[in-house]
């Protein structure tokens, strides 16, 4: 893509605060020219990708800093400009000066995502790629950290490449087709091609599953705790955690609100929620506590349905809400609690105690399973890291699948090929093309000012 001729931006490429160097960047047609005028070397004097000792001076001629600097020129640079990083002694107030006399040089102060915004314009690197970059610099852990680089090492392309290769040979089998019609499409190709758009879809919903645990090791895992009153909830929740970070007692209903602890299970993030004990007696304030917990438990990636002896074998008793207490609701995971106290659950229910603390390990296991996180999916798998992907790939599996239903079905071709270009257009757009500048300013926004 030819870049169209723009501003010089300037902004700090490292962490703010204090610290034995900063670098503060300059991209821009007039980079080595802002460059030289600060540091008083010459834009000739700028050897190609070499660090070169600069002293920065102010525009009164004042000594401002010691330094090193380094030279990139476009188009073999990250953002396809001239490039200068400056590195200068860190330090808000240094870094500051540095920048001030930049820009009274002739530069400007870069946008949150500029420079990788420029990079994407100029062709050195996809949208998808850089929401890995984003995933990469603002990872939580180092698991999440992992993920994100396997997917800018090139896990997610490569794996879209294969898709759109499938669905853009079963495209243009059906526009030769619609080309001779008198030909006709025997049975054979026919089945051929319905198996070819089954495997698209299939690989659309692998891709399109792996989203859960990747959201799950970038933005943390929630799980909240529901269930009657003393089923042992915070029980459950303090041997979770490994520590007592929520109240215990006898007495029912003392969690009257949620409550939320912060751990770290196996490198993921996860915060624990303790929600107020359900019961059809509960009234103001515990009746009001109860209702907070259902809608903070509704907003949970993981709802663990906590089943005690007094709500019996396989969870029913008395109803709550309009539900038998202890059965499971939705995609809740069930599990019995207090199973020290020797009764039997059934077989639906894992048992646990926060006595002896039998099932725990067990639990924390099933939870992280819940959403694709069981297995180690930074190992080199493509993954979704973003919902505008996610959305993506859904497009691309119900397209893939309503073109092979329209083959199987014997509809006219022109219908089945409008699905397939559908489903390929959609897997262009998980790559990041053709897409607009409204999604583009939601992203970079996301970025740090010097990246």
């Amino acid at each position: 893509m030819e870049m169209e001729p723009r501003d010089t931006i300037a902004a700090c490429a490292t962490a703010s605060g204090a610290g034995g160097v900063a670098i503060v960047r300059l991209s821009g047609p007039a980079a080595l020219a802002v460059a030289a005028a600060v540091t008083g070397r010459a834009v000739t004097a700028w050897p190609e990708r070499r660090l070169v000792r600069v002293r920065l001076r102010d525009a009164a001629g004042g000594r401002l800093d010691d330094g090193l600097g380094v030279a990139m020129r476009g188009p073999r640079s990250f953002t396809g400009e001239d490039v200068v990083e400056l590195h200068v002694h860190g330090g808000a107030v240094n870094v500051g000066a540095v920048l001030g006399v930049v820009v009274a040089a002739g530069a400007r102060l870069a946008e949150p995502g500029e420079f990788t915004r420029r990079a994407l314009a100029a062709g050195k690197l996809s949208v998808a790629e850089a929401e890995a970059l984003l995933a990469v610099v603002t990872a939580p852990s180092t698991r999440a950290w992992a993920l994100a680089q396997q997917q800018l090492g090139g896990a997610l392309a490569r794996a879209v490449r294969g898709l759109r290769s499938r669905a853009s040979g079963v495209l243009a089998t059906l526009d030769a087709m619609l080309d001779f019609p008198d030909d006709g499409l025997a049975p054979a190709d026919r089945d051929a091609l319905i198996a070819e758009l089954a495997a698209v879809s299939a690989g659309a919903a692998a891709l399109e599953r792996s989203f859960a645990a990747a959201r799950a090791l970038g933005d943390g895992l929630v799980v909240a705790l529901v269930g009657a009153v003393n089923a042992g909830k915070s029980s459950l929740l303090n041997a979770l955690v490994g520590e007592e970070r929520v109240l215990v007692s006898e007495e029912p209903g003392t969690t009257r609100d949620y409550v939320e602890v912060r751990t770290i299970w196996d490198g993921v993030a996860v915060t624990v929620v303790d929600t107020a004990g359900e019961r059809a007696a509960a009234a103001g304030l515990e009746e009001r506590g109860i209702a907070l917990g259902r809608r903070r438990a509704a907003r949970a990636d993981v709802v663990v349905r906590v089943v005690g002896p007094d709500d019996g074998v396989e969870g029913g008793g008395e109803v709550v809400g309009g539900e038998a207490r202890g059965e499971a609701v939705g995609d809740e995971l069930r599990v019995a609690s207090k199973v020290d106290l020797g009764w039997g659950p059934g077989p639906a229910l894992l048992p646990t105690s926060a006595v002896t603390g039998a099932g725990v390990a067990e639990l924390r296991r099933a939870i992280v399973a819940r959403v694709g996180l069981a297995e180690d999916v930074e190992a080199g798998s493509a993954v979704l890291l973003t919902e505008r992907q996610r959305a993506a790939a859904a497009t691309a599996r119900a397209a893939a699948d309503a073109g092979a239903g329209a083959l199987r079905a014997g509809r006219p071709l022109e219908l089945a090929a409008l699905d397939v270009r559908a489903a390929a257009t959609a897997l262009a757009a998980l790559e990041g093309e053709s897409v607009g500048e409204e999604i583009l300013d939601e992203l970079f926004a996301r970025f740090c000012i010097g990246k």
